[in-house]
């Protein structure tokens, strides 16, 4: 079985893509029911986001990086772009992530937070512009997406494959949401994000609230640890989260 699963991994990478959830997205826990594992992050009290392809097969859902994780009421799945809202019990006063106007300039660093293996990963990537990515090539389901290449990563021995991190926020050198991320091609260290733009657009569609109680991040600077704090920060505060779908 591992065997196979490694070949079909392989077959994704050669034709060019490589969604990150599993390839296999149906992981069976020891004394559990069989579940896959994303990342969401907080836009307001209450209300999530994630990428459709970690929410779309759920029946059930949970997001929390402790013991004890909170339900998901309920999922609002976007019609044709990665996208999906997850809303639950609110927490007054715990903050969010702000959603940015647009994306960054070409070669501006970004930085992605996630939860790919189930296990916290920070990574410091580079914007290279927009492009068209197939995520279905059996509906021919095309999407135009951000276009990152990755400079640095904590832990350093993270695996190379990032399947667990779709739905993690990308932020940029303010703290502000300028992608979440959905796909990636892991041997090469690019990435695949949705643009804000998007992100704004769904979340006004559905008249919900964007960031209430929006947090104000520390400076990103590349060049010094703070991108490693706040990512600390973020998981602390559950800002980002785990997202565990029931099968």
């Amino acid at each position: 079985m591992r065997s196979q699963r490694t070949l079909i991994s392989m077959i994704y990478v050669l034709l060019g893509w490589y969604s990150t959830a599993s390839a296999l997205p149906n992981i069976a826990f020891q004394n559990e029911p069989v579940k896959a594992q994303g990342t969401a992050f907080k836009i307001a009290d209450g209300i999530w986001m994630t990428a459709k392809h970690v929410a779309v097969d759920c029946v059930k859902m949970t997001i929390g990086n402790g013991d004890k994780p909170i339900s998901v009421d309920r999922r609002v799945l976007h019609p044709e772009t990665d996208i999906a809202l997850l809303l639950t019990q609110t927490s007054l006063g715990i903050s969010a992530l702000e959603i940015a106007n647009k994306l960054p300039s070409v070669d501006e660093v970004g930085f992605l937070y996630g939860y790919p293996h189930n296990q916290p990963i920070d990574v410091k990537q580079r914007f290279l512009g927009m492009r068209t990515l197939t995520l279905d090539r059996r509906r021919s389901v095309r999407i135009k997406v951000a276009f990152w290449s990755e400079i640095a990563r904590n832990p350093r021995s993270a695996p190379v494959d990032l399947g667990g991190a779709s739905g993690g926020p990308v932020l940029n050198s303010k703290g502000a949401v300028v992608g979440l991320h959905v796909a990636s091609i892991p041997r090469r260290g690019r990435t695949f994000s949705i643009s804000p733009e998007s992100l704004s657009g769904f979340i006004e569609a559905q008249g919900q609230p964007i960031s209430i109680h929006a947090i104000s991040l520390r400076p990103l600077d590349h060049a010094a640890p703070s991108w490693l704090i706040t990512g600390a920060e973020l998981r602390a505060f559950e800002m980002v989260a785990r997202v565990r779908c029931f099968l």
